[in-house]
Formats: C-alpha cells, structure tokens, sequence
C-alpha cells in the first residue's frame, strides 16, 4: 500500500502542479477548520452564560458571525480544493498524452486504441476523485480530529479516552476490507479499459458489423463484458455494505455511551450544560472525518489501481533518436544487412540494397513479402533487430527523428483521413500554407476538379475516416496531403491501387512530375506504376533476389516474371 501512494504522489507531482496552489488550498482548509474548532468552544459560553446571566444578543450574534464566516470559507475552500482536483487531471492527461503520442509503434500494435484511451480518461479520472474528493478534506479532517482531541482533553480526558475506543475498531474493520477493494479496483479497471476497447473496435468498423450482419454476435459480446463490470461492481458494493454499517455501529455505539456517560456528569455538576454540548458537536466534528476516512481508503484503493495502469503506460519506452544533424536532404538510403521480424518470426534476413537520391525504385513481392515493412524500417516505426539502415553516411538511428521524418511524404493504400474538412486534411501535418500550395497540391493529385465541385468546397466535412467521400477521392487528398509537404523522399505504398483507371492515369502523370529530382520508392501491384522505375527490387521469402529495370528482371528473374503475369491478370 506504502509503495502504492508513493506512485500516486510521484504521478502528482510529474502532473506539474504548482506546489503555490496546493499549499495554499491545504492551508485555507486548515485554517477553515480551525474556525469550525472554535465554535463548539463559542457555543459553550454561550449556553453557559444563558444559565448564569441569561439571553445573550451578544453571544448569539458572535456565534452566527463564526458561522457564517466558516460557511464562506468552506465554499471558497470547495472551489480551491475542486481546482486543484481539476489542474492535477488536466496536467496528467496532458503527460500521458503526450507520453502515448511519443510511444513506439509496436505498442499500438499489442494494445487496442480503447484500451489506451481508458487509461487517459477513465484511469486519470479515479485519481481526480481522490484527490478533489477525498484527500484535501481528509487532511483537513485529521487537523480536526486532532484539534477536537486536544480540547476534549483539556474539558473532560475521561470521556475524551471513552470516544477514542472507537479509533483501533475502526482501523482494523478497515484495513483488511481496504486491501481487498484494492484488488477489486485493478481487476475492474482492467475490464473497464477491456470494454472500452471492445467498443471502439465495434463502433469503427460498424459498417463491417451490418454488412456481415454481426449485430447480435457483438451485443452478446458486449453484454458480457457489461456484466462482467456488474459483477465486479457488485463486489465493490458487499465491500462498502459491510464497512459502511460497521462504522456506523461503532459511532452510534460511542455516541450513546458518551450522552449516557457525559448526562450523568451534568446531573451531578462535574461539567456542565454547555460543555456537555461542546463535546457533543466535537464528537460530531470527528465522527464526520472518520466516516469521511472510509471514502478515502476506498477511492484511495481505487485510485492505487489506476493508477499502476497510468504508471504501466508512462513506463513504455518513446521513440528517441540521436542528435545527428541532417546534412543533406536528398542522399542514398541504404539497407547494410538489414533484419527484422514480428514476435521472433523473422520477416527480413540480412537484406543489403540502396534507394539511390532522385531515383524512383520499387519494391515487388507477393503478399506478405515485407514491402511495407521496410517502409516502417524506413521512417523508424520500428527498430530494426540487426543490421544498419544508413542516409548517405549515417545511421538513421542517429539522426534527430522530427527532422528525419520531415523528408518524408508518405501516401499508403488505405488513404487514411481525419475527421475534419478536406482543407485540414490537405494541410495536416504542415503547419501554415496558403490558399493556391493547397490548390496546387490537389491539381498536381488530380483532386481539384471533384473538389471545387463540391457544395462547401474546401470546407467539406469528410466524416470519421474520410467515409464521406470515395475511395479514389480519399486516395487523391492522401496524395494532395504528401505532396504539399514537399518531400525530399516520397513512399508511395499502393498510392494509386483506389483508382479507376482514368483517374490512375492523371495522378501518375502528376506523381511523375514531382517524382522528378526526389528521391521516391513505390510499392504496387499493378504494372503500370512500377515499369517506369529506375530500380525495381525483387523479394522472396524475406530476401532480396533481383534487382534492376522492368526490361532486365523480365528477361532473367522468373519470379519477376510469374509476379508480372499476377499483376496482367
């Protein structure tokens, strides 16, 4: 539990929170509670002075004026304590956000977008509650029961030591409770993060989902995740069913003796009336922290749980890349025996080639042969497992990463779009442009023409995914969008393969020219794209086996040849 805490409070304190304003709610909330100890002790003058000298304006007038200065500090230290709840979240998210942003690759591919949304949403979220919830009134209610403690003694020790009874009681019904509802918490909010992948995954491929009619096959799916967060809610419940009444007994209990025990002592004038009410509204100025206690160790159980998943992703290694300066922007990529594979199943085995600067090379294999892999070695998705990928003289491994990435002008084949405007889809990714680069970005991708014909023109929604538009209409923004980065080095992953053939006609003319001067490497299946280029590639089985022109591979590699009249057919 002890390590668990200190991982919540190193969590606040990387949150960047300003340590002015934590200090300054903490402070106000003891300095509230030190007005609410002072009045149970106003109110006992005040009775024992209607007893001796009888109504008193005076009195009563001071002790309204405590309380209304105490109400409106409470209220100025709810808003204190909620803001700082709310900075703590808020500098949180934005760590684990930009945390995730930076993470590598292979992370996205083991876990679902869901899953790693919960975690800045949901998990974050527990942890605010502790803290806006609980821990700043938790702090300030020990000040009170400690504040309360020292005056009951200095009235009466006798009763002071009847009401503490209830303190190891409380403790040891709690602790055991607590650390199962620790463990209840992590389990749920796994199944939590579980579930909210699940949805995403369904709700992003929900056209897949009525197509294959697989409505009822996902809500049973789904249903059973839903009950399974039931369940685990269920525990949670039982937990606080037993607590909660246990507390309760244990107060009432202590409540009952000390009204007995302090009546008593009243009837026979050891105290009197007014500080026999004083030590009432004590007792009620502790009990209320205590119960307040039980929420705390709960949310605190909670909150342990999520926070080990936040912890678990802001342990995840980032890309990182050396501080090598570019020195040229168009120079030879080169593969030095160069080998990578997925989960220990080897995909690349000592691959050794090179992308010549202002040349066109394509890469030809049958499905699954590892084009698009070299082009995620390429722009470092991943790390290679042995060997060197080297820009003119030097590692890429080296090179600043942001630099070395903005070479690159990348279209694939599945043309993936933003939610938002065609104009912010065009320009993603390349800061401040004008009206006629974006224009002329979409003429040199054929885009254009579809796109001022448009009702809003460049203001047209495109819809989650680019699902407004066509195949070949997302293809051509994707390519807009490359383009107008302009690129010391294209990929070009199947960037024509949503195309009719017309519209593939105009776009390769364009990509021809701006391929001229640039160093570009194209992935395709159809002949057309790949015949013209300087340098085709051939792999097999993860290895390269030919390489040279259209006309030289045709003539002498027969794989080439039985992957042509692939492409024919």
């Amino acid at each position: 539990m002890n390590s668990s805490f200190k991982g919540i409070w190193r969590l606040v304190q990387n949150s960047k929170l300003s340590k002015r304003l934590m200090i300054g709610t903490l402070l106000l909330s003891i300095f509230e509670t030190l007005i609410g100890l002072g009045v149970p002790l106003i109110t006992m003058r005040m009775i024992n002075d209607f007893s001796t000298i009888g109504f008193s304006l005076q009195a009563i007038l001071l002790v309204g004026l405590f309380l209304i200065f105490q109400a409106v500090l409470g209220g100025v230290t709810f808003y204190m304590m909620r803001k700082l709840g709310e900075r703590i979240v808020a500098n949180l998210r934005s760590t684990v956000w930009g945390h995730v942003l930076r993470l590598k690759v292979p992370y996205f591919d083991e876990h679902e977008s869901g899953e790693t949304m919960s975690r800045i949403t949901q998990d974050t979220n527990v942890i605010k509650a502790l803290i806006t919830d609980h821990f700043i009134s938790f702090v300030s209610g020990l000040f009170a029961i400690v504040g309360a403690v020292v005056i009951l003694i200095w009235i009466d020790w006798k009763m002071t030591l009847l009401m503490l009874v209830a303190v190891p009681l409380a403790i040891g019904v709690s602790l055991p409770l607590g650390q199962r509802m620790h463990k209840i918490a992590k389990v749920n909010q796994d199944e939590l993060a579980k579930f909210s992948g699940h949805l995403g995954r369904v709700l992003t491929n929900i056209r897949l989902v009525k197509t294959a009619q697989t409505e009822s096959f996902e809500q049973q799916n789904g249903e059973q995740k839903i009950q399974k967060l039931y369940l685990f809610g269920l525990k949670e419940a039982r937990i606080l069913a037993v607590l909660s009444p246990i507390m309760t007994l244990i107060m009432m209990i202590v409540l009952i003796l000390l009204f007995g025990y302090g009546g008593a002592k009243v009837a026979t004038g050891a105290i009197s009336a007014g500080e026999l009410v004083a030590i009432m509204i004590y007792l009620v100025q502790i009990i209320i922290p205590f119960t307040q206690m039980a929420t705390f160790f709960t949310a605190l159980q909670k909150a342990m749980g999520a926070t080990e998943r936040v912890q678990e992703i802001l342990q995840q290694p980032i890309e990182a890349g050396g501080n090598a300066v570019i020195t040229k922007n168009s120079a030879s990529i080169v593969f030095d025996r160069v080998a990578f594979g997925y989960n220990d199943k080897p995909l690349l085995e000592e691959v050794s080639f090179e992308i010549p600067m202002g040349k066109t090379t394509a890469f030809v294999s049958a499905s699954g042969g590892g084009k698009t892999t070299m082009f995620s070695l390429i722009e470092r998705f991943y790390d290679t497992t042995s060997g060197e990928i080297r820009f003119g003289q030097q590692s890429i491994d080296q090179m600043d990463l942001a630099k070395w990435r903005g070479l690159f002008g990348y279209v694939t084949q599945e043309s993936p779009l933003m939610n938002g405007t065609i104009r912010d889809n065009v320009t993603y990714g390349s800061g401040q442009v004008s009206e006629g680069e974006i224009e002329s970005a979409l003429k040199n991708a054929n885009a254009w023409e579809f796109v001022k014909q448009l009702e809003n023109g460049l203001a047209t929604e495109v819809g989650e995914g680019g699902i407004k538009l066509s195949g070949g209409q997302r293809q051509r923004i994707a390519i807009a969008r490359a383009l107008l980065r302009d690129p010391a080095i294209l990929l070009l992953d199947e960037a024509t393969s949503n195309l009719d053939n017309d519209a593939e006609r105009e776009v390769q003319k364009a990509l021809e020219q701006v391929m001229q001067g640039r160093t570009t490497v194209i992935i395709a299946h159809r002949l057309s794209t790949i015949i013209h280029a300087d340098q085709i590639l051939v792999f097999e089985d993860g290895r390269v086996t030919g390489a040279g022109t259209h006309s030289e591979l045709l003539q002498k590699h027969a794989y080439y040849q039985q992957l042509i009249q692939l492409m024919i057919h």
